[in-house]
C-alpha cells in the first residue's frame, strides 16, 4: 500500500466544499452523511489492511525462519508504517475538514443573519409605507369632507343671501309704491281744494 492517505482520501476537501457551497446552500445534514459515509468506507478499508499488515508484521517478526523474519522487516514493515501514518494523516484531515465545514455553516448562518435583518429593515419600511398610505387616505377623506361641508355651507349661504335680496327688493317696492301712492293721494286732494276755491270765486264774482 505504497498511496498516501492525501491521495486516497474522499473528496472531502476545503475547495470541494467550498464550490459546493457557491453552486448552492447545501442541506447539511446529507452533505454529512455522504461524508461520513465515504470517510467511513475509507477508514474501514485502511483500518482492514492496517491490522492484517501489522497481525502478519508480527507473525513474522515472531517467527523462527529468517526469511520470514526478513519478509516482516522489509516488507510489511513499510506498509503498516504507512497505514498507520495514513491513518494519522486521514484523522488530521477529518479535524480540519469538520473545522472548515464549521467555517462554512458559520458564515452560512452570518449571511442569513444579515438577510434576516435586510428583511425586518424591509418589513419595517413596508409597514411604515402602510400606516403613512392609511394616514394620508384619512386625511385625504378629511379634505374632501371639510370641502364638501364647505360647499354646501357655501351654497346654503348663497342660498340664504337670495332670499334676503330678494326679501329687501319687495320691501323696497312696497316702499316705493307706497311713497307713490301717498303723493298721488296728495295731489289729488290739492286739487279737489283748487277746484272748491276756483269755483267759490266763480259764484262771489257773479
Amino acid at each position: 500500500m505504497t498511496t498516501t492517505a492525501a491521495q486516497t482520501l474522499p473528496n472531502i476537501t476545503a475547495n470541494s466544499n467550498t464550490k459546493i457551497c457557491q453552486a448552492t446552500i447545501p442541506d447539511y445534514s446529507v452533505l454529512r452523511q455522504k461524508n461520513i459515509d465515504k470517510i467511513n468506507a475509507f477508514y474501514n478499508n485502511l483500518l482492514n489492511d492496517y491490522t492484517q499488515n501489522f497481525s502478519d508484521y508480527s507473525k513474522g517478526n515472531a517467527s523462527s525462519n529468517i526469511n520470514d523474519r526478513t519478509n516482516a522487516s522489509t516488507i510489511l514493515k513499510p506498509k503498516v508504517e504507512d497505514a498507520n501514518n495514513q491513518i494519522i494523516n486521514l484523522s488530521q484531515t477529518m479535524i480540519n475538514s469538520i473545522n472548515q465545514d464549521s467555517d462554512l455553516i458559520n458564515e452560512q448562518k452570518n449571511s442569513l443573519a444579515k438577510k434576516m435583518l435586510q428583511i425586518d429593515s424591509i418589513m419595517s419600511n413596508v409597514k411604515l409605507l402602510k400606516d403613512k398610505d392609511y394616514e394620508m387616505t384619512v386625511l385625504t377623506t378629511a379634505k374632501k369632507d371639510s370641502l364638501n361641508s364647505t360647499q354646501s355651507s357655501t351654497e346654503n349661504m348663497q342660498f340664504n343671501t337670495y332670499i334676503y335680496i330678494g326679501i329687501c327688493i319687495l320691501t323696497l317696492l312696497i316702499i316705493i309704491g307706497l311713497i307713490i301712492y301717498l303723493v298721488s293721494s296728495d295731489s289729488n286732494k290739492s286739487s279737489n281744494k283748487n277746484n272748491n276755491l276756483y269755483k267759490n270765486i266763480a259764484s262771489n264774482t257773479k
